[in-house]
Order: C-alpha cells, then sequence, then structure tokens
C-alpha cells in the first residue's frame, strides 16, 4: 500500500530526495514556501457552494541516514494557513513519513512508517470520501524479498493501517476503521524482458466500534514485460472475495450478527515510458478496497500522468483520475459515487535555490440519483500558486 503524496509537495518532495550520495551519513535538507490558493467550491457542495481563498506556509524538512547497507530517512511536512476548520481543498496537514531499509546481495527489508493529519480533498475521494472531514492516518508497512535463485525470489508485504475521523459533523457515514493485510507473492524470470509474479493476499478491515467487519482473500497472476528499452507494460489478474458482518447493538449487548458476501474480478493494466525528458503512465484497476464506510468497496480507478522536463528550469505535469467507487449498503444492494480529477501544474526553478509553481486542478463528483431526483454532479476549480526555497544539505 503506497499513500499518494499532496501534489503541492511533489515537485520539492522528489528534490529532496532523490539522487542522494553523500560522504557524511547523515544529511538534512529543510525547505520554506508560500502558497496562495483559490477554490470555487471547497465543500464540493451540490449546491449553494462558496469560493475560498486562503493563504499558507509550507515546510519540509527532510532527513536521510546511510551506510553501506542500511538506510533511514523521515520526512515531516507541515502546511499551516490563514483558513479555519477543514473545509478546504487543502487544508492544513501534518504529515511525518519515515522509512528504513535494509540491502545485501541476495535479500532486503523495508520498514515504512507515517503518520497524517489533514482533510484534504486533492485525493479525489481515495481517503476523504468526497467530505473534506479531518482525518488522522497512521500506517506501518513491512516488506521483504529474497533471491532464491538468479531467476526467482520470493516477496512478503504486511501492513496494517488504522483511520480516525474528525466525529463533529452530521454529514457523513464515515467510521473509525483499522484495515491490515499480508500478501505474499513468488516471482519468477521467464526471460530477459518477461517475468512471472504468483500473487495472494489476506485482508481484515473493520470498525473501530465493532459494527461492521469485511474478511478477503486474494488471488492474482502479474506479467512484468520491458517492451522496449522506455516502454514497460504490466498486467495483473485475480479474484476477490469478501465476508461481511454487521453486528445489531442494544447498549452494549450483541443482539443480532448479520452475514454478507461481496466478490470482484480484481486487475491492474499499466504501461510507461520513461526517457531523459518525458515519462508517460496509464493505469487501469479494480480492485476491493477501505473507504471509511462500513464495509470495503469495489474500487475502479484510471490514472493517466504525464512529466516533461522542457529544460533545465522549467517542468510540466498532467494528470487525469477517474474513479468509481461502489460500496454494499447494510440494508442490500450498493451505493455509488464517482470522481474525476484533473491537474495541470508547471514549475520553474528561478535559481539553484527558488522554485516558482503554478497548480490548476478540477474536481467533480458525480452521485447516484435517488428515486424521484436528478443526479447532482458538484464540481471544485482550484488555482494555486506557490514560491518555495530549499536550503542548502547539512552534512553531520
Amino acid at each position: 500500500m503506497k499513500a499518494p503524496l499532496l501534489r503541492c509537495l511533489s515537485l520539492v518532495s522528489v528534490t529532496c530526495i532523490s539522487g542522494r550520495s553523500f560522504a557524511d551519513p547523515l544529511s538534512a535538507q529543510p525547505l520554506i514556501g508560500l502558497a496562495a490558493e483559490y477554490s470555487s467550491n471547497p465543500l464540493l457542495l451540490a449546491s449553494n457552494g462558496e469560493s475560498e481563498t486562503t493563504a499558507a506556509l509550507l515546510v519540509n524538512s527532510p532527513v536521510n541516514y546511510d551506510l553501506d547497507k542500511f538506510h533511514f530517512a523521515a520526512t515531516p511536512a507541515i502546511r499551516y494557513s490563514n483558513q479555519a476548520g477543514y473545509s478546504s481543498l487543502t487544508s492544513d496537514y501534518y504529515h511525518l513519513d519515515t522509512s528504513a531499509k535494509y540491502v545485501t546481495d541476495v535479500q532486503s527489508a523495508t520498514l515504512t512508517g507515517s503518520f497524517y493529519r489533514d482533510s484534504s480533498l486533492l485525493y479525489a475521494g481515495q481517503l476523504a470520501n468526497d467530505i473534506g472531514v479531518r482525518r488522522d492516518t497512521a500506517t506501518v508497512d513491512l516488506t521483504g524479498q529474497r533471491y532464491l535463485t538468479e531467476r526467482s525470489q520470493v516477496q512478503v508485504d504486511a501492513n496494517t493501517t488504522r483511520v480516525l475521523y474528525d466525529q463533529h459533523t452530521a454529514l457523513t457515514d464515515l467510521v473509525d476503521y483499522r484495515y491490515t493485510s499480508i500478501s505474499p507473492a513468488f516471482v519468477y524470470s521467464l526471460t530477459e524482458k518477461d517475468s512471472l509474479k504468483l500473487i495472494g493476499a489476506l485482508s481484515r478491515y473493520y470498525s473501530l466500534n465493532d459494527v461492521s467487519s469485511s474478511n478477503s482473500k486474494t488471488a492474482q497472476v502479474e506479467w512484468d514485460r520491458k517492451l522496449t528499452e522506455i516502454w514497460t507494460m504490466t498486467a495483473s489478474v485475480g479474484y476477490s472475495k469478501s465476508t461481511n458482518v454487521y453486528n445489531y447493538y442494544f447498549d452494549q449487548y450483541l443482539i443480532a450478527s448479520v452475514p454478507g458476501e461481496q466478490d470482484s474480478t480484481v486487475y491492474s493494466a499499466s504501461i510507461t515510458r520513461q526517457s531523459e525528458r518525458l515519462v508517460l503512465s496509464a493505469t487501469a484497476s479494480q480492485g476491493l478496497a477501505p473507504t471509511g464506510l462500513a464495509f470495503l468497496s469495489r474500487e475502479e480507478s484510471v490514472n493517466l500522468l504525464a512529466n516533461y522536463q522542457y529544460s533545465a528550469r522549467w517542468t510540466l505535469n498532467a494528470g487525469l483520475t477517474w474513479q468509481n467507487i461502489s460500496t454494499p449498503l447494510i440494508a442490500g444492494g450498493s451505493a455509488t459515487r464517482q470522481f474525476y480529477d484533473l491537474d495541470l501544474s508547471a514549475q520553474w526553478k528561478w535559481t539553484e535555490q527558488w522554485t516558482i509553481a503554478m497548480h490548476v486542478s478540477r474536481i467533480e463528483q458525480r452521485l447516484e440519483a435517488a428515486a424521484g431526483q436528478a443526479a447532482v454532479s458538484p464540481t471544485s476549480n482550484g488555482v494555486t500558486l506557490e514560491i518555495s526555497r530549499q536550503f542548502n544539505r547539512t552534512n553531520q
């Protein structure tokens, strides 16, 4: 599971952590920035939406520790604005990402941990579920791989995530939850260009008030192929089945447990082109995913991304995301929501240390029409102008 980075810091985060090669093992390279932002409908309301203009302070300070076989990184990031509350599309946040990696010739292990407090809708529904309430997300992930032969290896990924939502709102059915999964895999290199992967997964998703839960099993087959020097393709297909339970309580006493089942074909297909100046990627996927509602949701998504290094100073980015999220209802049936997220940005490296970035976005949500009512499609347009200064790297 890879949690997505906030786009307003994507440029500076990559700049801070990429291409590291130091004589001293411990290093830090802080960044500070200012952003001015406009959003036409920050609450993503279907009607009577009000625009919002904010100014924000951005701070990002990665710390790295590198030895021959051991690597450690910690990146705290803060956004603080003049807008109170949790309604903004680019609300205040407090993030901390950490990772520790141990690597040898035949095996590697990586432990990552993160804590996020935010309420941004920039995820296009992936974490916020269409309402900008505050959430606290804590994640721990352990991955490992070991080569058995020159062609084969085993991998394992175990992770757990806990999400707590702000409860001071009556606008949402979101529930505090924990999601834990373990996924072993076997990889075999067929040729220099082709590899085959067999993947299994067990997961448990449950609300922290012990009202609802989903236990799922998944099996997949994945094929990776290097088409050319710059084109690669990955495709996987499989099947996932989830057993759902909803508990009815009277006071603290359990009255009844209602079972249910949900199954889904799971697949993912992606193609990537990566050259010195242009990176293109397209991904389509479907699977069962945690979304903060009673049970796991069937999530279909399509992502198109482009990054172009126009010159030594100019970088252009474009992204388009579509999501269709279908969640089982307690009384039967399902509820469906769709999200569209268009993002365009340009970064100009003014000097070696100063960067100016402009970001334009559009988010649209489409809700199922209730009986006798018309469908609604609330939208929000946003513009962000950001200036940031990256300080010189300090080594210890």
